[in-house]
């Protein structure tokens, strides 16, 4: 399986202040919070996309960018355009 999409989405998650480290042989993504270890995210590519260890779908190959912000969400890291301060009111 060509791993060209899995590493270009280790470094779109990367451009989002996660780290990643890819895993060609299994082809899989590990995903973790540099601020908090515990949040972690496996993440492997199937036929057409990426999918987490609990199966839930990402997105789609060709989709790195969206799937990225994606993971970064479930990892709780902020993407651009959401903001504590996003919706409040003064």
């Amino acid at each position: 399986m060509d791993t060209d999409d899995l590493i270009q989405l280790a470094h779109c998650v990367e451009a989002h202040g996660l780290d990643a480290t890819v895993d060609e042989a299994e082809s899989r993504l590990l995903v973790t919070n540099p601020l908090n270890s515990r949040l972690t995210e496996e993440i492997h590519a199937v036929a057409d996309g990426y999918v987490t260890s609990f199966d839930y779908e990402i997105g789609e190959r060709g989709q790195e960018r969206e799937c990225a912000e994606r993971i970064a969400r479930i990892l709780a890291v902020g993407t651009a355009g959401s903001s504590p301060e996003r919706g409040r009111t003064r």
